[in-house]
């Protein structure tokens, strides 16, 4: 009867630690980092406003005290970094969502790349697996 009792036991927690590490794309995972589920611009976008506000959209609540100007770039063709204002609004319950304001117009005809870097991390210490990059052109 005890060995029974164990076997079932250990079934049990098998079958509950699978229920865990699998989730909605929506949500996130204790077995897994956060991750970047949309961009605005998209990658590869043309033809952007020169006074865009790029976004990035995550799929779990993220340490606000981890968006900064050193962890959210946007570099020029030749790396310049573009100077601006990082947000990250905690108070959300359903959107994680940063954003970068650039101070000035960006430049015309001008492909620029987004990085969100490992300095990232959600609200349970767990970083950004690696960077995410993207890239746009501006029109």
């Amino acid at each position: 009867m005890k060995k029974l009792f164990l076997i079932l036991i250990a079934g049990f927690f098998a079958f509950g630690l699978s229920g865990c590490a699998s989730y909605d794309s929506a949500m996130g995972s204790i077995f897994s980092p956060p991750a970047v589920t949309h961009t605005s611009p998209q990658n590869g976008a043309a033809n952007v406003s020169r006074n865009i506000v790029i976004k990035a959209s995550f799929n779990e609540a993220m340490s606000p005290l981890t968006f900064n100007t050193e962890s959210v770039l946007l570099l020029s063709p030749t790396g310049k970094m573009v100077r601006g204002k990082v947000y990250y609004n905690s108070n959300s319950l359903t959107s994680y969502i940063v954003s970068f304001t650039p101070y000035r117009p960006l430049r015309p005809n001008t492909t620029y790349t987004v990085k969100l870097t490992t300095a990232i991390e959600a609200n349970l210490n767990d970083h950004l697996g690696k960077t995410y990059s993207w890239s746009f052109t501006t029109r």
